[in-house]
Parts: structure tokens; sequence; C-alpha cells
């Protein structure tokens, strides 16, 4: 994705920082995206568990090949 630098913004003779993201935006962005998708992909592993458990009576997961 090609950014284009911003403008500087000059306000009564003032250089204004450009906007930018900040931690506190980071971390929200977890909070509702990131950390939602964990918890569905963490359902979605016990339901498959359960399914190869019960459903198939195998083992599922890398270490039940060893």
């Amino acid at each position: 994705m090609i950014v284009k630098r911003q403008k500087l913004k000059t306000v009564m003779g003032h250089k204004l920082a450009p906007q930018r993201l900040t931690a506190w935006a980071y971390s929200l962005g977890f909070l509702y995206v990131g950390i939602p998708f964990l918890g569905g992909l963490a359902l979605l592993d016990i339901l498959l568990t359960l399914i190869a458990r019960y459903g198939f009576n195998t083992c599922y997961g890398l270490l039940c090949y060893l």
C-alpha cells in the first residue's frame, strides 16, 4: 500500500505532528479484533478435538504421532 506523506500543517506558526496510531489504538484493536479471533480459533480447536475423540475414536494433534 502506497502512503503519501502528509503536508505539514501549521497553526499560528507552529508545525503540527502528522497523525499516527498510538499504543492505545493498537491495544484497542487487539481487544476488539485479536481476542475474539483467538477465542474463535480456540473454540474451533476444542470442537475438532471433541469430534475426533468421540466421533472417530482417534487422536487429534501432532504429539499423537510420536
